[in-house]
């Protein structure tokens, strides 16, 4: 808590007149101002495209990245804004654009409207919301066991998902009473009031004149929509704050943290079994969840967040809000809740999707793997359909289809024998795009350390670098909770996550023990290696994900040396390593990329292979006639 003259933020402090939100002193630091700017180098290519939209007022975020000089400009014109607590009125507006919410979106109330803003005004808003964030955090005005929404550095829709399905897994199979009802704030970000900010501001300690500026911004901001064929007037907001401004994350949490402190106290931890317990509450910005293990506690919890709700003047969907209900591990379908006034239908009336993850009344995932197998074989015979080359088929297999399986396979609990099937599926429509016969290895397309390496990946060592990923992120958790249930991740028989990060921290042990050793010309210290002791947080994640990888690598290695015809090529100790990027296999023409991967693979058509497979009796060269 805080006290004294002083609010500290960061490396600086909150003065008690106000005047200044600084850290590290008195001025509108330009590091920071840098900070703001979006980083080109870690983005896609599709979010870097999102650079050259225009604002409003026809400037881009690129001018900016590539223009030191106009930088230091703005630095000027924002530094003086922050130092005589002012917005301009060109922040204050903003053209509004509609966007649905979901497919075949018709009515006005299934679209949601997005603010485009002037870039000034969200850099100037970024630093300022940066500054509130680190405060928040570091003071622990947010509680991030219930609260992880809009708070960088936490992976809380994992966390909270995961943590969710774990206490449905523990009180089916310990056969324990647990009541879940996940809540759907209607039109969240458009119904805050400006009076619940101001007062989560006034509660947080947070100065005057971020205060000031921030009611200024609000009272005066202003918007219109362009359709086709008019152009509304400019609308005042009067309730709710903008999407799309970067101010906005961080405030409707502080929003939501006044009703969830106030709520809280409703009800106590679930228990899950075994001396574990959870909050009653998880939060993800407006996705809440309660989670209670007596149903009288459930029930006030909801009568409470329902009074806090229409006090604030805003309202759940009762519609689409579910419930669930399990009493000694099994579902009990009489028992349901009110919200609003109105019954919610359970889980097993209507399924519910709640931060990216199905729940039904199976408590299962098997339908899950089914319909990830459905979707990815939709998907390539969609894709085998388009009338383009096979070559383009490929690249849209890899940059279209690929990055929409990730995710379902990691929130859910697949077995790595459904994703090996699916790998099946994409193997062989891989190898009909390229040209190459259906015998073709899958070492020739996914092994990094192939004499010819292709940029293609591999949906199962994906799967695998997945759930690494999400077993480590829950074990470094910064939540004492998460840390304390520690929620198991089911792979299934054939490889189980645990003994794979084991394998991957002893081998990586072993090589610090080990030393740094040569293995090129290069000489020895000639490039820097990183040491498991030394390193902590994501550098440790990523060492442990790069060695999966590289056991991947050795295991396809290993497959190769055990094939007489398609592995020669690990008896190339001389070649040289041809390493082809997309950029060359769109100047190739398909014949020639057919014709590089069967010659490296031995899978041209010389009389040794047609004898080989049974298409010629004489193995004898008709040009050299056995010569």
């Amino acid at each position: 808590m805080l006290s004294g003259r002083h609010f500290k933020i960061g490396g600086g402090h909150f003065k008690k007149d106000g005047r200044y939100l600084i850290t590290q002193g008195r001025h509108f630091k330009k590091r920071l101002l840098k900070r703001a700017l979006p980083r080109m180098k870690s983005m896609s290519w599709w979010q870097t495209s999102c650079l050259l939209v225009t604002s409003p007022n026809g400037v881009l975020y690129l001018l900016y990245k590539r223009c030191p000089n106009v930088l230091k400009r703005l630095h000027k014109i924002l530094q003086s804004a922050w130092n005589n607590i002012k917005v301009s009125k060109e922040w204050m507006t903003a053209e509004g654009v509609y966007i649905p919410k979901e497919q075949n979106s018709k009515d006005i109330n299934q679209f949601r409207p997005i603010s485009l803003l002037n870039v000034e005004g969200k850099i100037f808003f970024s630093v300022m919301a940066t500054r509130l964030t680190k405060y928040l955090t570091e003071n622990g005005y947010i509680n991030t066991s219930v609260q992880k929404g809009g708070i960088p550095g936490v992976s809380g829709c994992l966390e909270h998902a995961t943590m969710i399905w774990e206490a449905i897994q523990r009180a089916k199979s310990e056969k324990l009473n647990l009541n879940v009802v996940w809540l759907d704030l209607a039109n969240a970000y458009g119904s805050v009031p400006h009076g619940m900010i101001q007062l989560a501001l006034r509660m947080y300690h947070v100065p005057e004149d971020i205060q000031v500026m921030l009611d200024d911004y609000f009272s005066g901001f202003c918007m219109r929509f362009s359709t086709s064929d008019y152009t509304t007037n400019w609308i005042n907001l009067e309730v709710g704050i903008a999407m799309g401004c970067t101010i906005s994350p961080i405030l409707f949490v502080m929003a939501m943290e006044v009703i969830l402190k106030a709520a809280e106290g409703s009800a106590g931890p679930a228990n899950l079994g075994g001396g574990c317990s959870m909050p009653p509450l998880k939060t993800f910005m407006d996705d809440t969840t309660i989670i209670c293990s007596k149903e009288e506690e459930t029930r006030r919890m909801l009568a409470r967040l329902d009074l806090l709700m229409t006090w604030c003047r805003m309202k759940f969907k009762p519609k689409k809000s579910r419930s669930l209900s399990i009493r000694k591990g099994k579902i009990e379908e009489a028992v349901t809740f009110t919200v609003a006034e109105q019954q919610t239908p359970t889980v097993s009336q209507e399924p519910v999707k709640s931060l990216g993850r199905w729940y039904d009344s199976s408590m299962k995932d098997t339908r899950r793997g089914v319909e990830t197998v459905q979707f990815a074989s939709e998907g390539l015979l969609a894709i085998n359909k388009c009338g383009i080359q096979s070559k383009f088929k490929v690249w849209c297999l890899q940059f279209m289809l690929i990055p929409k399986l990730p995710w379902p396979l990691l929130v859910y609990d697949i077995c790595c024998s459904t994703v090996e099937s699916i790998e099946v599926k994409i193997n062989k429509y891989t190898r009909k795009w390229l040209g190459v016969p259906p015998g073709l290895s899958d070492v020739a397309t996914y092994c990094r350390k192939a004499k010819l390496k292709l940029p293609m990946k591999s949906i199962l060592e994906e799967y695998k670098c997945g759930k690494v990923r999400l077993v480590t992120l829950l074990e470094e958790s910064d939540d004492p909770v998460v840390k304390t249930v520690q929620p198991s991740i089911k792979t299934g028989r054939k490889w189980k996550v645990a003994e794979a990060i084991d394998e991957a921290k002893e081998c990586l042990r072993l090589k610090e023990v080990i030393g740094q050793t040569q293995t090129d010309r290069k000489g020895l210290g000639s490039s820097s290696v990183k040491w498991w002791s030394k390193t902590e947080g994501k550098e440790k994640r990523d060492m442990v994900i790069d060695e999966v990888r590289q056991r991947e690598d050795v295991r396809r290695i290993q497959k190769a040396v055990q094939q007489p015809q398609q592995g020669q090529w690990t008896n190339w100790d001389s070649a040289i390593q041809r390493s082809l990027t997309w950029k060359d296999i769109w100047q190739m023409t398909p014949l020639r990329i057919s014709f590089l991967i069967r010659s490296v693979y031995d899978l041209l058509p010389p009389n040794a292979n047609l004898v080989r497979w049974g298409k010629k009796d004489d193995p004898t060269c008709p040009l050299c006639h056995g010569r």
